[in-house]
């Protein structure tokens, strides 16, 4: 069950320009290797191309020679979908006769598509797989991703069910159960991640399951990264606290190559040694460089919801500080007195000494 306001107080904060999500203390990111530990899913190899006019008849086609149904099969499968889809059941049905009949390199293909079927490219019937898992169609798969991501690093904000412990042959995300959703709703969550501090965020939660669930370097591979036609920045350097790496000020976000693909293919290596060379281990959960912070703040929004109203200089004056995204609050400052905008500035201030107050050295460095 996805909680409709829990993913949407964190698509809010989503920047598709850095890949990640801005929260009060910093950026975080669903990395390569949250992606094979909650779902399974290996990163290695080529990216994925859709397949190009997967009408019924190809899909039919697609369906004997690569799943090993017979024809008549799978012309009645997609005859009773009436569209190039395959049903989670009838999949099932197929992969067991498979097995028993020792066709293990259909039945294989058959697990596989099932497995994405079930998970990244879920449809909202969650009862079928749509063509050949085009990423296009398919959008309650990445949600329970997403969810799952929350609840592995912000075991705080939101009652989980927890199964504790699953079989290492299982995805980690079959480890959780949604609850009701919180009273509130959007604006609860809002308020909730507003205040988060570092105590509330889990960087690294699989390290006490490694055993299960072995870290995947590739996930340190720096460039852009592709799925069918959508090509996106993948950058882990932003997100150093989720590696166990001292987060610093990271590079400007890099220029689109014009093939991604043989980017991927020629400097993943190199990429992965460059990050593991000048990125260090972090020797407390949630160290950054003394610069940090006051970059995070000069450069991002970290807060949705606007400021409780400040108190005016005059007796005569009621004026209400709004530091976020929202473009009236950038018309007004633009339209604002100089006293004005320096109590903007210093609310921003106050409250992003609020947010580090944990950590003296930084907090000193911003008090100045």
């Amino acid at each position: 069950m996805a909680d409709a306001g829990l993913i949407s107080a964190f698509v809010e904060r989503w920047h598709r320009e850095t890949s990640s999500f801005h929260l009060p203390f910093a950026e975080m990111t669903i990395t390569l290797g949250d992606v094979v530990t909650l779902l399974h899913i290996s990163p290695h190899g080529k990216f994925f191309d859709a397949p190009v006019n997967m009408n019924t008849n190809n899909a039919a086609r697609a369906e004997h020679e690569y799943l090993g149904a017979t024809w008549e099969e799978a012309c009645a499968e997609i005859s009773y979908n009436k569209c190039a889809q395959y049903r989670l059941q009838w999949l099932r049905d197929l992969y067991s006769r498979l097995i028993q009949t020792n066709q293990f390199e259909c039945a294989a293909r058959t697990y596989l598509l099932h497995l994405v079927g079930c998970t990244i490219f879920a449809d909202k019937t969650n009862m079928r797989v749509e063509r050949w898992s085009c990423p296009r169609h398919s959008t309650v798969g990445r949600l329970t991703l997403l969810q799952c991501w929350i609840y592995e690093h912000f075991p705080r904000i939101y009652k989980r069910g927890d199964r504790c412990a699953v079989p290492a042959h299982l995805p980690r995300a079959c480890r959780w159960t949604a609850k009701h959703a919180v009273e509130g709703g959007l604006m609860t969550y809002r308020r909730r991640f507003d205040a988060l501090l570092l105590e509330d965020v889990v960087f690294t939660p699989y390290d006490d399951d490694r055993a299960n669930h072995p870290f995947v370097s590739i996930s340190m591979f720096f460039g852009y990264i592709r799925c069918g036609g959508v090509s996106v920045p993948y950058l882990p350097e932003r997100c150093l606290r989720q590696f166990g790496r001292i987060q610093c000020i990271p590079r400007d976000i890099p220029p689109m190559p014009n093939n991604i693909d043989w980017v991927w293919q020629t400097t993943m290596r190199s990429a992965v040694d460059a990050f593991q060379r000048l990125y260090h281990v972090a020797t407390f959960p949630g160290e950054v460089t003394a610069d940090y912070y006051a970059w995070h703040i000069s450069v991002s929004h970290p807060l949705i919801l606007p400021p409780s109203t400040i108190v005016p200089s005059s007796p005569h004056t009621n004026t209400a500080a709004h530091v976020g995204p929202s473009s009236s609050a950038h018309a007004a400052t633009a339209h604002a007195g100089p006293s004005e905008r320096d109590r903007r500035a210093t609310e921003l201030v106050r409250r992003a000494i609020n947010l580090v107050t944990p950590f003296s050295e930084i907090h000193i460095i911003l008090s100045d």
